[in-house]
């Protein structure tokens, strides 16, 4: 049984980095030569924060750095800064996801819309300290709109599409430590 809970465990994690460079690979791709006065939602965002609340022993720490520190490389962001931001949100919301099981979904998705604010403010604001270029303010406040829009939409097809859902609440894993 437990042989059976690790494949599982290991088979979600390698989904999740299929899933982010996917999406990380389809957001590299040069659709449109001409700049874009709306921005896209950040789905790489979005997904994690759905996978942590809903499957949080499919999300180590380690993987989620490891994913979005090659997405700041590859989208030439500098380097480790929206990494660390998403790895401190992501155990911000880890911590509450026990709490988050009994809540209704609208709850889970005001908790989402404060982290992704905070994120989006803190990385604008150490950016602004280290003097560094920014994105025009109006195309970030659009993406983090379309973000937090998106957000259902990732959490129905998760549960739909790969049945990431909350875990029941005995629900143990191998070691006998509560999900």
């Amino acid at each position: 049984m437990a042989e059976v809970q690790a494949t599982r465990r290991w088979a979600g994690r390698a989904l999740f980095v299929g899933l982010s460079f996917t999406f990380l690979f389809a957001q590299m791709l040069p659709l449109n030569m001409v700049p874009d006065r709306i921005a896209a939602p950040d789905i790489l965002v979005a997904f994690t924060l759905a996978w942590v609340i809903r499957r949080p022993d499919l999300t180590p720490v380690s993987l989620i750095a490891l994913v979005h520190f090659s997405a700041d490389i590859l989208l030439d962001r500098p380097p480790g800064l929206w990494a660390a931001l998403i790895v401190i949100s992501t155990e911000i919301l880890r911590n509450r996801a026990a709490d988050l099981r009994a809540l209704a979904f609208p709850f889970e998705w005001l908790l989402v819309t404060g982290t992704l604010v905070g994120l989006y403010v803190g990385y604008r604001v150490i950016l602004t300290i280290l003097l560094l270029q920014q994105a025009p303010l109006m195309l970030t406040l659009t993406q983090l709109t379309i973000t937090i829009l998106v957000y259902p939409v990732v959490v129905f097809l998760s549960y739909f599409a790969f049945g990431i859902s909350r875990p029941a609440m005995g629900e143990v894993d191998d070691l006998g430590r509560r999900l």
